[in-house]
């Protein structure tokens, strides 16, 4: 597990064991969002990470370096979508742009404006070349990546939208936002199809199994919601945190999911949410968490090997553990 905080840093973490094995220090300032790219390892890993001090940070993971920095933006960097496989990146930030990155380069290619306040979100469908993104000025914008161009505005939320995920290859989306709402929309004709709520304050993140139609939120008011999006009622209710809980990563196969939280608070908690229970708490940052990614893949790898089975994810009902 990869975590990014206030104090600056990225840890790298031993999910099983608890414990933090490498640091990685380069921000300036408060490190608030990150994409890992989990596939090579345990040989090595790589991430992205995005800062208050306006910049992106690509990191070796493995060896706790960074490779190179991407500059351009001229406020906080808040949200990113990596293409590994074709070495592009997507950010959003409050100076209200989003950049399109060649890795490599570490070059901006594109710069998509329209957006009237700071972009606080973003989720990219890179095989239909369009993102979503979703503002401080209330709306959500669809982009064509290709051409450049905002292809859709989204109107709905009466307060910031924190949070958006968009179904890939498909014309729906979910979003979370500070007039604690969670719009389901259809962006065949840019509407509404539902709304929920549930939160008492502020949405933060989430996170969309699309093909079981579930969905976990979490907000300010410290608690992490499971949701049927089919019903837009919760189904469970996680409230341990006592801090804003402003991230969390989801393993939907396993049923298991990681939040981070803070002030006041500065953990990671490992969650098994098929039950509840609170599996683990991870103490290290000295400050707020704000993004997490943890390596499920090998975690399922393991239990397969373990129990000398393969993992069948068209199996009904699987659900493996470790």
């Amino acid at each position: 597990m990869l975590t990014c905080s206030s104090d600056k840093t990225l840890r790298l973490w031993n999910l099983k064991k608890g414990e933090c094995e490498r640091t990685l220090v380069g921000h300036e300032r408060a490190a608030l969002c990150l994409a890992v790219d989990w596939s090579g390892w345990p040989e090595k890993a790589r991430a992205i990470s995005g800062s208050l001090d306006q910049t992106l940070m690509h990191w070796d993971v493995r060896n706790a370096v960074w490779l190179g920095k991407m500059e351009g933006h001229s406020g906080a960097v808040c949200a990113l979508a990596v293409d590994w496989a074709a070495e592009r990146a997507l950010s959003t930030s409050y100076d209200g742009d989003m950049r399109l990155w060649d890795i490599v380069e570490r070059q901006c290619r594109r710069v998509f404006q329209g957006h009237k306040g700071p972009i606080c979100c973003l989720s990219a469908d890179w095989s239909a070349s369009q993102a979503l993104t979703g503002s401080q000025d209330s709306t959500l914008k669809l982009w064509d990546l290709e051409v450049g161009i905002c292809v859709q505005t989204l109107v709905g939320h009466t307060g910031p939208v924190w949070a958006v995920n968009k179904e890939l290859g498909c014309p729906q989306a979910l979003s979370g936002s500070c007039d604690r709402h969670l719009m389901r929309w259809d962006l065949r004709c840019g509407t509404c199809a539902r709304a929920m709520l549930q939160h008492q304050r502020p949405v933060c993140a989430l996170a969309v199994d699309w093909e079981t139609s579930q969905a976990m939120s979490s907000s300010f008011d410290r608690t992490l919601l499971l949701w049927d999006l089919d019903d837009c009622e919760p189904l469970d209710k996680f409230d341990l945190h006592p801090g804003t809980v402003w991230c969390l990563n989801v393993d939907w196969l396993g049923r298991r999911m990681v939040s981070g939280a803070g002030p006041g608070d500065n953990t990671v908690r490992l969650w098994d949410f098929s039950d509840g229970h609170c599996e683990m708490e991870i103490f290290g940052h000295q400050g707020s968490v704000w993004g997490v990614d943890v390596d499920w893949a090998t975690a399922h790898r393991a239990v397969a090997e373990a129990e000398g089975i393969g993992i069948d994810p068209e199996a009904e009902g699987l659900g493996a553990r470790f």
